[in-house]
């Protein structure tokens, strides 16, 4: 018993690169039927299928969708920075990690509000 609870704390503890971490993000987003709102450079304003707006952001190192007094999901730590490129038919989400690694994804979404 001992030697089987000694196997479980040997297992490496790895990573998940950045650049999979953001595309599981945006799949997320995108199959969760979210529609956007607005585009900044920091941050990006989401409708989602309830009819709540979200504020996609980085917040105390960690890229989280939030609502104003509904709590926030967080969908990555050790993030240090977002920005936002808004291509007219798509978002280009650029993040940095608290170690400088950068990752690019693309994220397609309806537009569902006033678009900026």
């Amino acid at each position: 018993m001992t030697i089987q609870f000694s196997l479980s704390l040997l297992k490496p503890q790895t990573q998940i690169p950045l650049d999979m971490t953001l595309r599981a993000v945006t799949h997320q987003i995108e199959v969760q039927k979210y529609t956007l709102v607005s585009v900044h450079t920091d941050h990006v304003i989401l409708k989602s299928n309830e009819d709540k707006q979200m504020n996609l952001t980085v917040y105390k190192n960690k890229l989280q969708l939030s609502a104003s007094g509904a709590g926030q999901i967080i969908m990555a730590q050790n993030i240090s920075q977002l920005t936002v490129f808004d291509r007219t038919t798509y978002l280009e989400l650029e993040v940095v990690n608290c170690q400088g690694q950068k990752a690019n994804c693309l994220l397609y979404l309806k537009k569902g509000g006033n678009h900026n």
